[in-house]
């Protein structure tokens, strides 16, 4: 039997994991085979106690498309309806959210890397002044991971930016450098695992990852060629054939950066190229600590900030 008929066996044997946070986009640095520990929730802001056993009804499967999951998705979302919160997914408590204080080195040490990393881009993330160019800048460093819950992070952040953010210009050029990277075999260390054999596993969890986000890039922009993938990768994923599963996508790259190259050109003809957003938005940030206002008094007159207290 191969590994990814394996996981989805381990998958039928602890279905409510599919519903899980662990399954969840908005925790993006971590799966059903890896990431142990604590994880963080980027639509609650908050630090996940125990990711396997919580859910809320803004959950986001990691391993299918959108388009392909509303069914469960949506039976899920009417479960959860009436619960405000994160809750736990067997005795339905509600679970008030916590945030994560990155001063405290005791919490600090409870989170383990790549989740520390998370909750770093969600501070950026959600500043008041943060845009969406800004967004964009920083998502980018994520890009180009050859460690696998790096590359598991990057599929989810730019698919909950794809998913969230509209079809603005910069979001296809995200996109991009997933597909970049989508035939690049990823690694990982035994710290990550959630199993000491799960690694065949996990990479084929990334894959999943990495796919379903180009397919629901491909609804938004109702491009057909990127929303079924696995009509030509199918075959290479039933026989658990790894290598040939890789070729198949670098051939494949080629198509689907040059659909997405013409969809950019042809959204920039229907609406013009546009002055980009600003990176920051009101006062610069080593002045927040004041309140400003501005002592102008007549039309025309320079203005500055100044100290009102």
């Amino acid at each position: 039997m191969g590994a990814a008929s394996r996981a989805a066996l381990l998958c039928e044997g602890m279905s409510t994991d599919l519903f899980s946070c662990r399954n969840c986009i908005h925790n993006p640095a971590q799966g059903l085979t890896l990431g142990s520990g604590a994880g963080f929730c980027l639509t609650w802001g908050s630090v996940i106690e125990r990711p396997e056993q919580t859910t809320c009804k803004y959950l986001h499967r990691k391993d299918l498309p959108m388009f392909l999951a509303r069914g469960g998705i949506q039976e899920h979302e009417d479960e959860f309806a009436r619960l405000t919160y994160m809750a736990d997914l067997g005795t339905r408590d509600v679970l008030i959210p916590r945030p994560y204080d990155s001063d405290d080195m005791l919490e600090a040490d409870r989170l383990d890397p790549a989740t520390r990393a998370v909750a770093a881009y969600h501070a950026l993330d959600s500043a008041p002044d943060a845009t969406a160019q800004r967004r964009d800048l920083t998502l980018a460093t994520f890009a180009g991971a050859g460690d696998g819950r790096k590359a598991m992070t990057h599929a989810n952040l730019v698919r909950r930016n794809v998913n969230s953010g509209g079809l603005t210009r910069i979001w296809p050029r995200r996109v991009l450098d997933l597909v970049d990277e989508i035939d690049s075999d990823v690694l990982f260390r035994a710290a990550d695992l959630l199993e000491a054999d799960g690694a065949v596993a996990a990479r084929w969890e990334v894959a999943h990852a990495r796919l379903s986000c180009l397919q629901e890039f491909g609804w938004h922009v109702a491009e057909e060629q990127l929303m079924y993938p696995m009509m030509e990768l199918g075959a290479h994923v039933a026989e658990d054939d790894w290598n040939g599963f890789l070729l198949a996508l670098g051939r494949l790259k080629k198509r689907f950066r040059e659909c997405i190259v013409t969809l950019d050109i042809e959204q920039q003809t229907l609406k013009g190229n546009a002055r980009p957003e600003a990176l920051r938005s009101g006062a610069p940030p080593a002045a927040r600590r004041f309140i400003f206002e501005d002592r102008a008094v007549t039309e025309g007159q320079r203005t500055t900030f100044r100290r009102a207290n």
